[in-house]
């Protein structure tokens, strides 16, 4: 598990991002899911009963509402959209039977998104937990490696100018993820920023107990290039963990 150890030296393939932030402050998009939810959609919409409800499968069967959704947020002044692939990992795809899709999907999230203009890549949280060694964890360590190293790999394929790892609640989680996509650098030879955000609850401490400090500390040890919060509390909420 030693990221560091792994990690050979890598030119930057497209470093954009981190230029316009040294620049200004950049606005990114809000929710997608919830942007989505406001139409008007059903079972066909998604592909059938099996998969309704999961906002990935609109990239193949509404590509146009997402599309839609990312101008939306352009026209309101965003410079950044993400990707909607928030639930595009392997673990969370196979909960609705297509887990085998997932390149496939976050390849085609990445293109409708490259469509509106530069964007990041969503890269959510498998919900499984693995610093809790319990039934909830499910996977292993590589496993989660395995999983955001192919999430990466579709995404960038697609032409994302950003990965970003979101809503993280497990610190162990998000180093596996770190680690798989840095893996995925090394395959395609290909290296964009990733940014880490976690999620915190009003006391200042992430759903497996750890606090801003400690993830602090533990994400500046690590190879990414920017840190950051979201979700769980509201802006006020957040203040003192950014302090």
């Amino acid at each position: 598990m030693d990221i560091v150890g792994e990690i050979e030296i890598i030119e930057w393939t497209n470093r954009r991002y981190l230029d316009a932030v040294a620049d200004h402050v950049m606005l990114f998009d809000g929710a997608t899911g919830t942007e989505l939810a406001k139409y008007e959609l059903g079972p066909a919409d998604f592909g059938g009963e099996r998969t309704e409800g999961l906002m990935e499968m609109l990239l193949f069967h509404r590509p146009e509402v997402v599309a839609q959704v990312h101008a939306t947020y352009f026209a309101a002044g965003a410079e950044v959209v993400e990707t909607n692939t928030f639930r595009g990992n392997r673990v969370s795809l196979a909960e609705f039977g297509v887990g085998d899709r997932a390149l496939e999907i976050n390849r085609r999230a990445a293109e409708i998104a490259r469509q509106a203009a530069d964007r990041v890549g969503s890269m959510g949280p498998t919900g499984k937990l693995p610093s809790l060694a319990t039934a909830v964890a499910e996977v292993t360590y590589e496993e989660i490696a395995a999983v955001y190293a192919e999430q990466a790999r579709g995404l960038l394929e697609g032409g994302v100018d950003l990965l970003l790892l979101e809503t993280q609640q497990d610190l162990l989680e998000l180093k596996a993820a770190i680690q798989g996509i840095w893996r995925t650098f090394r395959a395609l030879d290909q290296r964009v920023p990733i940014q880490a955000q976690v999620t915190l609850d009003v006391h200042g401490r992430m759903l497996t107990g750890p606090s801003v400090e400690a993830a602090l500390v533990t994400l500046a040890a690590l190879p990414v290039d920017v840190i950051g919060l979201n979700c769980s509390t509201g802006p006020e909420e957040m203040r003192g963990a950014i302090r």
